[in-house]
C-alpha cells in the first residue's frame, strides 16, 4: 500500500525565518508527505518549503487558525513531495509558536 511506513515529525518551532521540520534525507532520496497540521499561536505567515524553494506561497493564519492538509486520495507521492536530498522546511514570517506534526514516507529512487 502507498501508505505503508508512515513515519511522524513533530512540528514544535517558533522563530521567525526558515525552520526545518524533517532533515534532507541523502542524494536520491525524497519526502513525500501524506499529512501536516499546526496551529499558530498568534497571528503569522506560513510558507511551505522543500529546502530553499518555497512550494507555497504565504498562508496568513489567524490566532489558533488550524491548517490542515491530509492525502485523503492516497496519492503516490503525497500531497508535498521534497526535491532530491532536501530538508522539508516551515518558513514563519513572525516568531510566533507553531505546534502539530507531520506524517511523511522516505523514498529511494
Amino acid at each position: 500500500m502507498i501508505l505503508d511506513n508512515l513515519k511522524t515529525a513533530k512540528i514544535d518551532i517558533s522563530s521567525s525565518g526558515d525552520n526545518e521540520i524533517i532533515a534532507a534525507q541523502g542524494e536520491g532520496t525524497y519526502i513525500y508527505i501524506d499529512h501536516i497540521n499546526f496551529i499558530p499561536n498568534t497571528a503569522v505567515g506560513v510558507t511551505i518549503k522543500s529546502g530553499s524553494t518555497e512550494l507555497s506561497g504565504a498562508y496568513s493564519l489567524d490566532a489558533k487558525q488550524a491548517f490542515v492538509l491530509d492525502n485523503a486520495m492516497a496519492a503516490e507521492k503525497g500531497i508535498i513531495t521534497c526535491a532530491s536530498n532536501e530538508a522539508f522546511n516551515l518558513n514563519l514570517d513572525a516568531a510566533v509558536q507553531v505546534s502539530g506534526f507531520v506524517r511523511y514516507r522516505i523514498i529511494n529512487k
